[in-house]
């Protein structure tokens, strides 16, 4: 990258010569005499090569030193407009020059569930690894990463203000290495507790820092998860919204943004600010029926995730924001998984499909699993899930398979797809070869086939066990095997709604933290999935007590 300087007077800079598209451009500041970074504002309104305008901010390096960081996202002419309140700096113009790479670019939902690059247009396979001490970590934990073919590590960096430059250099240098060897970074940022509103009590100082923290982040292939455990916070929803329609607004890369949740991000969908859903992958139900009920990408984090858990959330339609594996990445990396969705003509089995072309299928149990799947020839393997290792089969001609893996120990994967065929469309440009359409809840109580039996149904006390159980009240093919996921939420509070289950008996728990005033009209919710992949809801208005 070439930076040229047009009508600039005589003042300290640090040009970034010959830096690649997709590599950011840091513009160096002197600042003198009395002046402060807490008095000083620069900004620069950026054009790129086709036209589009954004708005950079410089931020404090320390010091007296000022930076003003941009990434450009095309080869070309780029145009920078400078406005400050220090004359010398005001109204300067600059042109920088950016290369082409074969970087891919930053990522961006696509295809309803799923990720591109916005350079390459290509694919993304979310597979992420927590590393929660980045800025420190060594050597080794970032060298795991890559052999573990993760594409995303999450780090917790907790806020304060004023800001202290040399932490953000420090979590700057991993992010750098990590972006290099094409892993993005998952920025946790603030923990939980309510570790936000200690750190940052005032509305005006959240937004100074996190203009400052989106100044200096932004520009790096990054994501926004803006607090660990958000259900452990106090008026929720609201505080999630003002930060992340702020980060929204001022991330001219549009980052894709959600929260860390100890259940799901599902209670912010309506709230025009999150981008994809992070739920709680250890119990399969969460992510099938929040992949099913809402049109954004899923991903599954968790603690305790087995190699069969973590399968599980993968054949519900869920990418993984934790448990990242070589063999995960491989296996994936053998099919169309940007247009792989949750496919139910199976026996002993959850799958994903891009019918005609690509079937995978884990085998829930030993014994025989079957496979409904459009007449063709399709190659055929079992695949061991923890290491990879494929045991082929003959080729398979018909509509259905029935087979059953080499051995009754293990956790194994079953692969049907036409190679040739996949071979061939990746000739051409085709990101979504058949259309994809959410289906709409089923809610019309005559239509539900099951119910629920609350003990004490009008006035339910918080912190309380309370027993239920969950009813089928139309026997069926479909109904032979269900999933449910139980959610409360106090409508005219802003706590958020929570995950309060996902059995069909037994007894939940609601939280005194889903209302501050007492008794709360409180909407439980009871999502119920068929083995079709229907879904239905059932909403019961109640009395919550304290």
């Amino acid at each position: 990258m070439t930076l040229l300087f047009l009508g600039v007077s005589a003042w300290a800079q640090s040009p970034c010569a010959d830096t690649p598209v997709f590599q950011t451009c840091d513009i160096t500041f002197e600042l003198s005499g009395a002046e402060t970074w807490q008095g000083t504002q620069i900004t620069a309104e950026v054009k790129s090569p086709r036209f589009r305008t954004f708005l950079a901010e410089a931020f404090w390096a320390g010091g007296k030193k000022m930076v003003l960081r941009f990434t450009p996202t095309d080869d070309g002419l780029w145009e920078l407009k400078l406005t400050s309140n220090l004359a010398r700096f005001d109204k300067q113009n600059l042109r920088v020059t950016a290369t082409a790479s074969d970087a891919p670019g930053f990522i961006q939902r696509a295809n309803v569930h799923h990720w591109r690059y916005t350079g390459s247009l290509k694919a993304h396979l979310w597979l992420g690894m927590e590393i929660w001490d980045l800025p420190t970590a060594s050597d080794e934990s970032l060298l795991t990463a890559k052999n573990q073919k993760a594409t995303h590590v999450r780090t917790l960096f907790e806020p304060q203000w004023p800001p202290d430059p040399a932490r953000f250099d420090a979590l700057e240098k991993q992010i750098r290495r990590l972006n290099a060897d094409g892993i993005l970074v998952d920025l946790v940022l603030a923990g939980p507790d309510g570790a936000l509103t200690k750190a940052l009590p005032d509305g005006n100082q959240r937004e100074k820092y996190f203009r400052y923290a989106v100044a200096r982040l932004a520009p790096f292939n990054v994501t926004w998860e803006l607090v660990k455990d958000w259900e452990t916070y106090r008026e929720a929803r609201t505080l999630l919204k003002d930060v992340g329609t702020l980060i929204k607004r001022w991330d001219p890369y549009d980052h894709p943004r959600s929260a860390y949740p100890v259940g799901s991000t599902g209670a912010f969908v309506k709230d025009g600010w999150m981008t994809h859903i992070l739920c709680n992958g250890e119990d399969p139900a969460v992510p099938a029926l929040e992949h099913q009920s809402y049109p954004l990408p899923t991903i599954s984090i968790g603690k305790r995730m087995s190699t069969k858990v973590l399968w599980n959330a993968i054949a519900s339609g869920s990418y993984l924001g934790y448990g990242a594996t070589r063999a995960i990445g491989e296996v994936m990396e053998s099919t169309r998984f940007w247009e792989l969705e949750p496919y139910f003509d199976v026996s002993n089995g959850k799958a994903l499909s891009l019918e005609g072309t690509d079937y995978l299928l884990v085998v829930d149990r030993p014994g025989i699993v079957e496979v409904e799947v459009e007449k063709h020839g399709y190659d055929a393997a079992w695949i061991n899930a923890s290491t990879g290792e494929r045991t082929p089969l003959k080729e398979y001609k018909g509509e259905h398979f029935i087979g059953e893996p080499p051995t009754k120990t293990g956790e194994w994967l079953l692969q049907l797809s036409r190679e040739g065929r996949k071979e061939g469309m990746l000739k051409s440009y085709k990101f979504e070869s058949q259309p994809f359409l959410m289906q709409e809840a089923e809610v019309d109580p005559k239509r539900v086939p099951f119910t629920i039996n609350l003990k004490d149904a009008m006035d339910l006390k918080a912190d309380t066990p309370i027993p239920f159980e969950i009813k089928i009240t139309k026997d069926s093919r479909a109904t032979r095997f269900m999933q449910y996921l139980i959610t409360a939420d106090v409508p005219t509070e802003a706590q958020g709604m929570r995950v309060i289950g996902t059995q069909a008996k037994g007894s939940i728990t609601l939280p005194r933290e889903l209302a501050t005033k007492f008794p709360a009209v409180l909407n439980l919710r009871i999502a119920g999935m068929n083995a079709n992949g229907k879904i239905y809801y059932i909403d019961r208005v109640v009395s919550l007590i304290p």
